[in-house]
């Protein structure tokens, strides 16, 4: 791991029922930046950037260093647009949370590969759901099988 390189480390919620990776930018002297909330139990409930060591970043997982998308930002630059957001408030799991501030110190771009993973499940429930509420409402309730 270097300077300016994405670290993750996979993270459980709701009671371990769900895994997620943490992602965060090593600043390559020991620490890390990362986005997250104020309060692991309440997500939603804000947070911001901070700098910690990289060993209270890891919380006792395997880091790993995440080169998907690709940096078009050198690794000094990198760690230096991360460090620029340290401090700053606004965490929220959908719209701001840890992969976004990374992809965008290394990418320029806002964004969270899980987070539209988790929205295209979402749609693709919905679209199913209402799917099968109209066919069932066209057939008058029946079962298709009847």
């Amino acid at each position: 791991m270097a300077k300016g390189d994405r670290l993750g480390v996979e993270r459980l919620f709701l009671g371990g029922l769900v895994a997620y990776r943490h992602l965060g930018v090593d600043l390559g002297d020991g620490t890390v930046v990362h986005a997250r909330p104020d309060d692991f139990q309440r997500p939603f409930a804000g947070g911001r950037v901070v700098r910690t060591s990289l060993e209270e970043f890891a919380g006792g997982a395997e880091v790993t260093v995440v080169a998907d998308p690709p940096a078009v930002h050198a690794p000094e630059e990198v760690a230096g647009r991360a460090l620029s957001r340290v401090g700053r408030d606004g965490y929220c799991p959908v719209v701001d949370n840890c992969e976004h501030l990374a992809t965008w110190a290394a990418t320029g771009r806002h964004r969270s590969r899980q987070v539209e993973a988790v929205l295209a499940i979402a749609a693709a429930a919905v679209v199913w759901v209402g799917s099968t509420a109209t066919r069932a409402a066209l057939s008058g309730g029946r079962s298709a099988s009847a």
